[in-house]
């Protein structure tokens, strides 16, 4: 898995409806899903909470203050996307990702 900026990992997260997602190649293993996870919490400033793995699957809770999102992480299906949790909405965790 190739080194990320800030920059580029931000690009890679793009709004949808109802979530943000992360348009990477999915990680080959755990220790570079749990390394992308890390990066893409700090590049929203977030810290990472509990973590869950499944069969196919890796669900990190990320938290900022009183915003909190899952990052999902889905071999199965091939995709990674950020949900909004608890009382937080979608546009204050895109607002998160946005530079400035």
């Amino acid at each position: 898995m190739q080194q990320l900026t800030a920059a580029a990992l931000r690009s890679a997260i793009q709004r949808n409806d109802n979530h943000l997602s992360v348009a990477l190649p999915l990680p080959a293993s755990v220790a570079q899903a749990t390394h992308l996870a890390e990066h893409i919490a700090q590049s929203g400033g977030f810290t990472v909470g509990p973590t869950h793995w499944g069969a196919d699957r890796l669900q990190v809770m990320l938290i900022k203050q009183d915003i909190s999102a899952l990052l999902c992480i889905e071999w199965l299906c091939e995709a990674m996307w950020i949900e909004p949790t608890g009382t937080a909405e979608l546009t204050q965790v895109w607002q998160a990702f946005q530079p400035g």
